[in-house]
């Protein structure tokens, strides 16, 4: 949803409550310009958190590289292992928006 700042601030308790209880984002505008926005305190978590979750991921990626590798050292068959490692690597693109 998108609001003129100053709708916004006589509408000020709906505008808190559609964010908070629906949780709508809303795109605060000045002479038609995105200034800011009000979010819901769960998006505003998920943004501030998605930093660490993609390291999280990165690590357990690295993690699988190293266990594939042993696997692969001792001379077993590793097809699983690899197909795991792709899936997880075309995860991490597609939540991290580089597909």
């Amino acid at each position: 949803m998108k609001l003129n700042i100053r709708k916004a601030r006589e509408r000020f308790s709906e505008v808190i409550g559609l964010a908070s209880v629906k949780g709508e984002r809303i795109v605060l505008l000045a002479n038609n310009k995105p200034k800011a926005a009000i979010v819901s305190l769960k998006d505003l978590e998920q943004l501030e958190n998605a930093p660490f979750e993609k390291a999280r991921r990165r690590t357990q990626i690295r993690r699988i590289g190293k266990i594939r590798e042993g696997i692969r050292m001792k001379g077993k068959k590793i097809d699983s292992a690899l197909t795991l490692g792709n899936l997880c690597e075309e995860r991490i693109e597609k939540l991290s928006g580089r597909d």
